[in-house]
């Protein structure tokens, strides 16, 4: 399946990326969807930063929504049976509506099975389980840190709580509980779900900021031959970050593109986040 993979990978990028209207991620994910539904194999992605499973999410938006049809001829939606969707979410209001959001998918559009990870991922070796500091939004919460609006209620959740201080001020102490949470690298994480790195098809991340970080560590994670051939994930906070810090040598964006474009990787952006496609040599 991962030669097929690879095999699509490259001829849907050769026929779509010379246009950018057709080189997108829900277009080259509708179509890996088709081939595994075609060969009865599964086809895994993992989602990293998944949330609640549904807002603002190229994932739901590309498998379960299918608004945008991106396979020609094809009038109904492509199947999800043959998808496993491998998603992590460490902010436990966010997880519990992630699990009710792919109950529904299960239920409404034929999904067999999803993986949901409650956990973050961190690349420090020693570490079992991490400090995660997130706003408090349970029932009993002050009132004034119900109010904060939603982005900082529901993505401001950090492994970096001496950041997350610094952002919140004279807050932090009222509205942030700093709570212990299972952690490790991508490759824990899955395995100890029975899954493996060299079996991702789509790697999506969206962390607030820290995807340059999580990338790096991933990348020596993982060999060459075991690499996700797509990559998608957002740029918007980074570039945000980069700007604020503009008299530092090294940004993250050029971070993040030089080690990905150094294994192989062709990027692409799409506005608010990059598509990376990485092209190889089929046998």
């Amino acid at each position: 399946m991962q030669h097929e993979i690879r095999r699509i990978v490259n001829y849907w990028h050769s026929f779509n990326c010379p246009r950018p209207a057709s080189c997108k991620f829900a277009s080259v994910g509708q179509h890996l969807l088709h081939l595994a539904a075609q060969q009865n194999e599964t086809l895994l992605t993992l989602q990293i930063g998944a949330m609640d499973g549904k807002s603002n999410d190229p994932m739901y938006e590309m498998f379960v929504d299918q608004q945008a049809k991106f396979l020609f001829g094809m009038e109904e939606a492509v199947s999800l049976v043959n998808w496993l969707p491998v998603l992590i979410e460490p902010v436990p209001l966010n997880y519990e509506n992630m699990i009710k959001t792919y109950e529904e998918v299960a239920r409404d559009k034929g999904l067999g099975c999803a993986v949901p990870i409650h956990a973050a991922v961190s690349y420090d070796g020693s570490a079992r389980e991490c400090a995660f500091c997130r706003v408090n939004t349970a029932d009993d919460a002050p009132q004034y840190c119900k109010e904060l609006p939603d982005w900082m209620r529901l993505q401001l959740g950090t492994l970096d709580c001496a950041y997350s201080r610094k952002f919140f001020n004279t807050d932090f102490d009222l509205c942030v509980l700093q709570d212990p949470l299972p952690c490790s690298s991508v490759g824990n994480l899955l395995r100890s779900k029975g899954l493996e790195l060299e079996n991702i098809a789509m790697l999506q991340i969206d962390i607030e900021g820290y995807e340059y970080i999580l990338l790096q560590g991933f990348m020596k994670e993982v060999s060459d031959g075991s690499l996700p051939p797509i990559i998608h994930f957002e740029h918007k906070v980074m570039k945000e970050l980069d700007a604020k810090e503009y008299m530092n040598i090294t940004s993250r964006m050029d971070g993040v593109i030089d080690l990905l474009t150094g294994r192989g990787y062709v990027l692409y952006d799409e506005g608010e986040d990059y598509l990376a496609v990485r092209l190889q040599m089929c046998d």
